[in-house]
């Protein structure tokens, strides 16, 4: 700006001084005048722009500061219709009745860089009446590979790694909520991604001894692995993965005031298949077949699970249309407790942020059938 404002000054002073030879009607003390008030503004523009630029500097610390750090999150809010449900709930702690409005999920997701290469996360859930933590772990990559430590999803099935937000069931197949719990453990995994190579995963967890995720005792580990391949180079056509995970946990089969505590193994071997065929259709499935807890007389218990997934995008539509149905057999030695459910749906993605979705489920064992409306909006 200085040099621009230097130059004008300069013709200024050469075309006075023209003027002057040629007509001499122009006036020497005027012109001296007008070159003195531009150099009076150009000493305020200076002025304005050195505090521009001192704000500037002080607004890129702040942004420095905060840079590394992201907040997101979603609410989920439903109304839900299950005819399996009495009209009035006496238990007012736990129950609900056949018509309800709830807030299923509010979440809030703080994701942090503060060095290239480290990932730090915490999410916590608010929608009921205790703040419950749901990822607390810290990412270190190294060369080809991921380590992960801390309290975050089990890296087994495809559906507990899939996140809330974007799933189009209301909840997650069966086989996933009873063999884990809370979707999370605490412990520490590695994972190897290389280009040529399947993704691979390595992991180490406490185990969970109640139907919620905890520390375990010292002793009760389950360690896992994983394999990952995609069925084409690019990936494009979907993936097929492998994986297994073994150990022991312990569970209280008895009641606090008579607690009968209790080991029981806690084996999952899983297979899944993910398929995109043509634009817009998508194709999941998983199947388990494993080991865990089942009673006071008989601890350890076999089970098996699996679900399958259909979901297809209209042709330049916000719409997804959506089809479901997995079981679970909690005891492979009882006859007729297979646990079996059918559903479908539509979903409408508003906007960006905000999606709605309508699900008909109708299970088997118990039997029951549930409506359930469902508006997202994420931040």
């Amino acid at each position: 700006m200085r040099w621009f404002v230097a130059v004008a000054l300069s013709g200024l002073v050469a075309f006075g001084n023209f003027a002057a030879a040629q007509s001499g009607s122009a006036s020497v003390e005027a012109l001296q005048a007008e070159i003195a008030r531009l150099k009076e503004q150009l000493a305020k523009l200076e002025a304005q722009l050195a505090e521009l630029q001192k704000q500037q500097k002080a607004t890129e610390k702040v942004t420095q500061r905060f840079e590394p750090i992201s907040v997101r999150g979603y609410i989920q809010m439903r109304y839900e219709r299950d005819n399996s449900r009495p009209t009035d709930e006496n238990n007012l702690t736990t129950g609900r009745a056949k018509d309800n409005f709830r807030l299923r999920r509010v979440r809030l997701d703080v994701r942090g860089t503060p060095l290239k290469g480290v990932l730090y996360r915490l999410q916590v859930d608010a929608a009921e009446t205790d703040v419950a933590l749901r990822d607390a772990y810290l990412e270190l990559r190294a060369g080809d590979g991921l380590f992960t430590f801390g309290h975050f999803k089990v890296p087994l099935l495809e559906e507990v790694l899939e996140s809330s937000s974007v799933r189009l069931t209301p909840e997650r197949a069966r086989v996933s909520t009873a063999l884990f719990p809370g979707e999370r453990d605490r412990g520490i995994t590695y994972t190897l991604r290389k280009q040529g190579l399947p993704e691979i995963t390595l992991g180490l967890f406490s185990g969970t001894r109640t139907t919620q995720t905890q520390d375990s005792l010292t002793s009760r580990k389950s360690w896992l692995v994983r394999i990952v391949q995609p069925l084409d180079k690019e990936g494009k056509l979907g993936r097929i993965w492998v994986g297994r995970m073994d150990g022991i946990g312990r569970r209280n089969f008895g009641t606090q005031a008579a607690p009968n505590i209790l080991n029981f193994d806690r084996d999952r071997t899983a297979i899944g298949l993910l398929l995109t065929p043509i634009n817009g259709l998508t194709l999941r499935a998983e199947w388990v077949d494993g080991k865990d807890a089942g009673n006071a007389a008989n601890p350890t218990v076999k089970v098996r699970g699996w679900y399958a997934l259909l979901g297809y995008k209209l042709p330049d539509q916000p719409i997804i249309l959506y089809a479901k149905h997995d079981q679970y057999d909690p005891n492979r030695d009882v006859a007729g407790n297979t646990f079996r459910r059918n559903a479908l749906g539509i979903q409408y993605d508003l906007k960006k942020m905000t999606r709605l979705n309508l699900t008909w489920e109708q299970e088997k064992n118990p039997s029951a059938t549930r409506w359930t409306f469902q508006t997202q909006v994420s931040y």
